[in-house]
């Protein structure tokens, strides 16, 4: 069986229809799994790409084959932005004058407890 060429932006019309009644999905992610958007409710949803290729039935519209990359910032734009300030970090208070570290105590056991095997 033949991979199935499929792009970002590619509209596709599917076998069985959303609950919402819709049957029309635009891609929006392309890998091993294909995230698709319904068309009539926006519902996102990933579907694995032997099972959406076995579910289409046309393709509405074609995506580019190239890759969509953002555009890069301008210099101007990243000089202007402001640094993110970090959260200053939580520390416990200090411990009272006099008074030690907390200990769990651990109590022995009584030697008269135990049980007695059976005979």
């Amino acid at each position: 069986m033949a991979v199935v060429k499929l792009y970002l932006g590619d509209v596709i019309r599917t076998r069985k229809p959303h609950p919402c009644s819709g049957d029309t999905w635009e891609i929006e992610r392309v890998g091993a799994d294909i995230g698709i958007r319904c068309r009539t409710c926006g519902r996102y949803t990933l579907v694995s790409r032997p099972r959406l290729e076995r579910r289409i039935v046309a393709f509405l519209k074609r995506g580019s084959d190239q890759p969509q990359t953002p555009a890069p910032l301008s210099v101007s734009h990243a000089a202007k932005t402001e640094p993110i300030p970090r959260r200053a970090r939580k520390t416990a208070p200090p411990p009272e004058p006099g008074v030690g570290p907390r200990r769990r105590i651990i109590r022995k056991r009584e030697s008269g407890n135990e049980p007695t095997p059976p005979s």
